[in-house]
């Protein structure tokens, strides 16, 4: 048998290129040409990790008949990440800036002769071109939400949400968002758009009718981080102040949905327990902790106050004025 080389990078760059945003898609693709395909979560996930190599022939047949490649399972094999790059490359519309995250030799750009579809295609099966995605399949699926808490009584603690999103192919987004407030599950519901950059989701908070605004960043390539601000007011606060805050949004691999949601819940702001949540999360762990301080930094530190709100006695006290002053210049006219 071949040697077999750089099977975790090519493994991702298929997952783009199909349209397949978590593990489980990925198996499924190769399931819908071989349902005894060798390609199961446990298996793509110790490949992609590194912990071991494919050993059985059969998964790269599989493979050659999922991406619809002429140039067969020896070729995915064994060849460069950079051969490879440059035959996926001919036979997919691949998203702008991808190469450079595998860092192969720069292979030239299929042709584009309409505007790429939403929506993540079917393996191939002839010999003509996919356009696999565009941005916006890149928000589906489900992530973890990490913002600053808003509560008066939570102050200084980050609060961990679950996240689910859709998007129908045409702009639309709908979400389904679940936070953990004093030991109670609280959902919201919304919908919204996005323009293959970015998105804005109005939620509806079930339990009181409260509506809160995301404007956020779709998730960068290849679709594990997004970002943007969050804004309401808190559930829980006599004031009921206007708040905003940074939230960051970072995709799910290896939880359940029901996983997921039961993390949902207030932290200390922190590395240590970002690392965890991280580990939970399919990411894996570095001791140096460089992801979660790049983290860090976005979440509490990319302002000079993280916290935005608008104080109901300080709007009090300059409506004073302003009425006071509107009550002076209609007396004197």
């Amino acid at each position: 048998m071949r040697q077999v080389v750089d099977i975790a990078k090519k493994l991702e760059l298929t997952s783009i290129a199909l349209g397949c945003l978590t593990r489980k898609e990925l198996c499924t693709a190769f399931q819908r040409v071989n349902p005894n395909t060798v390609m199961t979560l446990q298996n793509s996930y110790n490949w992609q990790s590194g912990r071991s190599s494919p050993r059985n022939f059969s998964l790269f047949e599989d493979w050659a008949t999922a991406l619809g490649v002429t140039d067969g399972p020896h070729f995915i094999m064994s060849s460069s990440l950079d051969d490879f790059v440059r035959v996926l490359g001919n036979k997919f519309s691949l998203p702008d800036g991808l190469l450079e995250l595998f860092d192969p030799a720069p292979a030239p750009a299929a042709p584009a002769t309409t505007t790429p579809d939403t929506t993540p295609a079917a393996p191939a099966t002839g010999g003509e071109a996919v356009a696999a995605w565009r941005n916006g399949a890149l928000l589906r699926g489900s992530f973890l939400a990490l913002s600053l808490s808003w509560s008066p009584m939570q102050r200084g603690q980050m609060l961990c949400g679950a996240i689910t999103f859709d998007t129908d192919g045409g702009g639309g987004v709908s979400a389904s968002y679940i936070e953990n407030v004093l030991g109670r599950p609280i959902a919201f519901k919304g919908n919204g758009l996005e323009d293959g950059r970015t998105g804005q989701v109005a939620l509806r908070c079930e339990a009181n009718g409260a509506t809160f605004l995301m404007a956020f960043h779709l998730p960068t390539l290849p679709g594990n981080l997004g970002g943007g601000v969050f804004a309401g007011n808190a559930l829980y606060d006599p004031n009921s102040e206007p708040t905003a805050s940074t939230i960051l949004l970072l995709r799910n691999h290896d939880l359940s949905r029901a996983e997921l949601e039961g993390t949902a819940a207030y932290h200390d702001l922190g590395e240590v327990s970002l690392a965890d949540y991280l580990e939970r999360l399919g990411y894996g762990h570095d001791p140096e902790l460089a992801a979660e301080r790049a983290l860090m930094q976005l979440l509490s530190g990319s302002v000079a106050t993280p916290l935005i709100s608008m104080r109901r006695d300080a709007l009090g006290d300059a409506a004073v004025l302003l009425d006071q002053r509107r009550v002076r210049t209609t007396g004197q006219s």
